[in-house]
């Protein structure tokens, strides 16, 4: 941190003088004495800029999820800490009495923190208290903008930066009148929905009615079909069960077949099955002794494969070979490079002798070193100060363009006010044309027609000015000479014969001739905007004549109507506007009395005064335009001067590098040399004499490799052995197998008679299988259908009859032939008084249910028409909230845009601040009630809304670092922080901005925390910055308390 002795006074209730931070992120423990006012806070990314404010925002009660970094407290903690708690202290200003000092913990998995404000412990809810009274609001954006919501500022929605606006300025009545008025919407929309779903209901209501009313003439005819379907499914039921009876008559027969065939297949298999016994128990002895040959054939075959492999001792024979060759290679190869060595070493040590490298060489290579760094030194200031008076030239190239651009479009104006006078009166249009050929014939300045120079300075007062000025004279010529009114006349009437063309005659007076009836204090009370003469700049002669015609300075505009005031104007003023409302007042001759008459000018086109051009900024941009171009030229002359400069020093600069390049190819190649000669001095010790007896080791070779052989020869020996016993045990196998080939042979048609046996057997087990399962079904069903037909006709015939129905029945289903019909035509004839009745979709209590309607439409009427009273005491409750509260929403905006609008100007764009009153001219639309911001970044362009995709990076940062400057003067907050808001910003914009947050502080006395990794070289420092610096490295101090900076400088000083 710099000390400086000037340091400015805290005076700011809730200022921070204090930041202290234990085991927090990336802090050990460390404490932070920020100034009264710009703060920059400098260093590396990952150093811990960010985590001050994350430190600011947690400890003063905010939302870990409003700073999008952090998931979860846990992350907070310093992971080097152990089982210690993470602890913030922030010392807050009190301008009575000691400050106040908030404590903040983080203890390890406990899921909030816990406070305690100057020592005593503390909830949040009594900490939000605290922070209410210093206005602290750790969630607001407008106050709190952390690095990774600096990008999130341009994506919020017009309602969302008018509630942090709302917020940031510490308007709570304003902001509860926002909340209040949605949460009135809200009920509305409810009430909206219930409206919509009773008149739904009604006409549901209706509609029902007349189809219940019908339905009463088919409920009889319904009856009687339901009752003559009812014996019909009577009869259905009977039906289905002589049905499912026979049909477990049939499944019993079956199944008595079925069991015969069963039974004689099992004696059949019986009598082969006891054959067969005698020839099994042959077959698997026979089987098993194949078994065991086969087993040990196995076992054998194993052995003999494995003793085969006798590729290894072979192997391990040839290496031997091998290695007795390389001993001799390598005794032969080491006393060939010795004696190359030997002579190598005397021809280094001859060159040598010749060539030295001395102590005065490295001093005259060091001198021409350090003249080298030199020019390059000054070749890089040099290069520096030509890419500043290059940049010099392109911005002031670009102010030149955007100078040009915007007078071109001012002059652009001009010649769109002249077409539309063409258009509308091609005469006025020639009279000009001659006018500006012949001036020098009139004695005085003659004015061309009034729209083409009359700028209007407020747009709101375009239509107003255009309707009560009028047409004639809008387009007629004004001359400040009598001679010369009368000679233009004769001229353009008489000559030219151009007809529609007016000209007045009026002296020049100034403005100051022509008093207001009344003061703006005396007219405050009633909205008043301003008179008709202060709307425009015009020459003093058509001023004076608008004054004396048509009376603009005795005309004055007000915003709207104020119940119980506005009357008394019509006793002031003969004509005045409100809003969209042209009034006239008249008193009556005889009875005194005063009446007005009130003209709606809201459908008014504008034509003539629709483009408006300002005089003054022509001038102005054309002196600009003069001074920018001798600064191009002054640039110009400096960089060619530099350029020289250049060209001599690279000149320069290529003889010190090729002496110094031939100096050192000398020292390199000596070096070089002394370096090998020791290196091979090296290698020739140790090449003296062999590493190792070559005899000896020969000789233990030679005995390795006989051994070895006799080990061959004895494997070998094993496995001739071993191959015998496997022959003898192939040919018992293979005597074993025709044997069992012998045995089935003589027994097979036995086996194929009992294989068929059983195969028939199985197929007949499985068809009984399914014929008893479908008994069973069947006989279950059988009762089933039985008692559903009993129940159907209420019992049966009598009980030796059981499989009849009652005789009553079986008369009623003779009389319909329903006895002689099958099941399908039963079915038929149900379906279709089935078809029948649902054609009619008659229920039987119809009546009553028509008069349950009638109720309910009766209700419904009565819902409907509470709700609309209700909608429209909402409607009242809202007009009302909204009078009360607009007033002072546009105000507030309105300074907000009057500051926003200056200091975009102050950076050279243009910017606006706007209300937006709702969706779709919906005034009372209070929850869309936003603030869109409007910048305008090159002339010539049109101001575009600040959205995420339409401005750049650095266009967007500024907006959003202007937009927070400008709510300080309408705030009480004792600071603000912002995180790394340069992003994107050219180096022009970092200093503009710069150069604005220090006037700001200034200003207001506030103070700002402005976090980034660097910053443009040269700004401008005074006693209200204070630099707080975020060191980045690995430290092996033992403590916290060996962290020295000033130790840091000196050394930095001495390198």
């Amino acid at each position: 941190m710099a000390e400086d002795t000037k340091r400015l006074r805290f005076t700011k209730e809730g200022s921070v003088v204090r930041i202290t931070l234990k085991n927090f992120m990336t802090y050990k423990n460390e404490s932070i004495f920020p100034g009264p006012n710009f703060n920059v806070t400098v260093g590396p990314n990952g150093s811990g800029k960010s985590s001050i404010v994350t430190a600011l925002c947690i400890a003063l009660g905010g939302d870990l999820k409003s700073l999008n970094r952090q998931q979860d407290l846990q992350s907070l903690i310093n992971n080097n800490c152990g089982n210690q708690a993470a602890v913030i202290e922030i010392e807050l200003f009190s301008e009575k009495g000691n400050n106040t000092v908030v404590k903040c913990m983080i203890k390890n998995n406990a899921t909030e923190p816990s406070w305690q404000i100057n020592g005593k412990n503390s909830t949040k809810d009594k900490l939000l208290i605290l922070t209410d009274r210093y206005q602290i609001q750790p969630g607001n954006m407008c106050q709190f903008l952390p690095q990774d919501v600096v990008r999130q500022f341009p994506q919020m929605k017009p309602p969302e930066i008018f509630e942090n606006t709302l917020k940031a300025v510490g308007n709570q009545d304003m902001l509860e009148k926002l909340h209040q008025g949605a949460k009135i919407q809200d009920s509305m929309e409810g009430i909206n929905e219930d409206i919509k779903t009773k008149e739904n209901t009604m006409s549901s209501l209706e509609q029902r009615e007349k189809r219940m009313e019908d339905q009463l003439r088919r409920l009889e005819e319904q009856e009687k079909m339901e009752e003559k379907k009812s014996i019909v499914e009577k009869a259905l039921a009977w039906e289905r069960f002589y049905i499912a009876r026979k049909t477990a008559k049939e499944t019993r027969e079956k199944k008595r077949e079925l069991d015969a065939k069963k039974s004689k297949l099992e004696e059949e298999l019986q009598v082969h099955k006891e054959f067969l016994v005698g020839y099994n128990n042959k077959v698997e002895n026979i089987k098993k002794n194949i078994e065991n040959c086969e087993q040990e054939f196995r076992k054998k075959g194993d052995l003999v494969e494995r003793a085969l492999d006798i590729s290894q001792l072979e192997e391990q024979i040839e290496h031997l070979d091998s290695s007795e060759k390389d001993l001799d290679n390598t005794e032969k190869d080491r006393i060939k490079q010795k004696k190359n060595l030997q002579k190598e070493i005397t021809e280094f040590k001859k060159y040598l002798e010749t060539e030295q490298w001395s102590a005065n060489d490295e001093e005259h290579l060091r001198k021409i070193r350090n003249d080298r760094t030199t020019r390059n030194e000054q070749l890089s200031n040099n290069d520096l100060q030509v890419e500043e008076v290059d940049l010099a030239i392109k911005m002031g190239q670009r102010d030149m363009d955007r100078l040009k651009r915007e007078y071109q479009s001012l002059v652009d104006q001009k010649d769109q006010k002249l077409s539309v006078l063409q258009k509308e009166n091609p005469d006025a249009y020639s009279g000009v044309m001659w006018l500006r050929q012949n001036r020098h014939k009139f004695n005085k300045t003659v004015h061309e027609p009034i729209m083409l120079v009359l700028d209007v300075k407020n747009r709101n007062f375009v239509k107003i000015l255009e309707l009560h000025i009028g047409r004639a004279d809008l387009e007629g010529f004004v001359c400040e000479d009598v001679d010369d009114m009368n000679f233009l006349l004769t001229e353009l009437r008489e000559r030219m014969k151009l007809r529609k063309i007016n000209v007045f005659h009026s002296e020049a007076h100034s403005k100051e001739a022509f008093r207001k009836p009344y003061s703006y204090d005396q007219l405050q009370k009633y909205g008043f905007l301003g008179y008709l003469s202060d709307a425009y700049d015009a020459p003093d002669a058509i001023n004076a004549y608008l004054c004396q015609q048509k009376n603009l300075h005795e005309v004055p505009v007000f915003e709207k109507e104020i119940e119980n005031v506005t009357d008394e104007l019509k006793t002031r003023f003969r004509n005045y506007y409100i809003g969209n409302y042209k009034v006239s007042a008249k008193v009556s001759r005889y009875s005194k009395e005063i009446s007005t008459g009130t003209h709606d000018i809201s459908s008014q086109r504008v034509i003539r005064l629709d483009v408006s051009t300002d005089k003054s900024s022509i001038d102005n941009i054309l002196t600009e335009i003069k001074a920018k171009e001798a600064f191009l030229k002054n640039s110009e002359n400096r960089k060619k001067q530099r350029l020289k400069v250049k060209e001599k020093l690279l000149e320069e600069l290529q003889k010190i590098e090729d002496n110094y390049k031939e100096l050192d190819k000398s020292r390199k190649e000596i070096k070089s040399k002394e370096h090998e000669l020791k290196m091979k001095e090296e290698m020739l010790r140790n090449l003296a004499e062999p590493k190792v007896n070559v005899d000896a080791q020969k000789k233990k070779i030679r005995n390795e490799k006989v051994e070895l052989v006799r080990k061959l020869c004895r494997q070998v020996q094993s496995n001739l052995r071993m191959i015998e016993r496997c022959g003898d045990l192939d040919l018992l196998r293979t005597a074993h197998q025709l044997q069992l080939q012998n045995v089935e042979g003589e027994n097979q048609d036995s086996n194929y008679k009992v294989k068929d046996l059983e195969k028939d057997y199985n197929v007949i087990s499985e068809q009984l299988a399914e014929i008893d399962a479908k008994f069973s079904s069947e006989s279950k069903d059988i009762k089933k259908v039985h008692e559903e037909a009993k129940s159907a006709t209420d019992g049966f015939q009598d009980a030796g009859c059981k499989y009849r129905p009652p005789l009553e029945w079986q008369e009623k289903f003779k009389e319909d032939n329903l006895n002689t019909m099958d099941i399908n035509q039963l079915k038929a004839i149900i379906e279709d008084y089935e078809d029948c009745i649902k054609r009619s979709a008659v229920k039987p209590d119809t009546r009553r249910k028509i008069e349950e309607e009638r109720e309910k439409m009766i209700r419904a009427k009565q819902d409907l028409q509470n709700l609309r009273l209700l909608k429209e005491e909402r409607i009242n409750q809202l007009e009302m909230l909204r009078r009360d509260w607009i007033s002072g929403v546009k105000s507030l905006v309105s300074d907000v845009d009057e500051k926003f609008s200056e200091m975009m100007a102050g950076l050279g764009y243009s910017g606006q601040v706007e209300l937006q009153e709702g969706l779709d001219n919906d005034t009372l639309d209070m929850k869309n009630y936003g603030i869109r911001i409007l910048v305008k970044f090159r002339s010539g362009d049109d101001f575009v809304e600040l959205t995420k995709g339409t401005q750049s990076g650095g266009e967007k940062s500024v907006t959003t670092a202007v937009y927070m400057m400008a709510l300080q003067g309408l705030t009480q907050v004792p600071f603000r922080c912002v995180d790394e808001i340069n992003q994107g910003m050219d180096e022009t914009n970092e200093r503009s901005v710069w150069d604005m947050l220090l006037e700001v502080c200034k200003e207001h006395q506030a103070q700002y925390f402005y976090m980034a990794p660097k910053f443009p070289y040269n700004l401008p420092f005074n006693n209200q910055v204070t630099i707080l610096i975020c060191n980045s490295g690995r430290v092996n101090s033992k403590s916290d308390k060996d962290f020295s900076i000033k130790h840091f400088v000196q050394v930095s000083r001495n390198i």
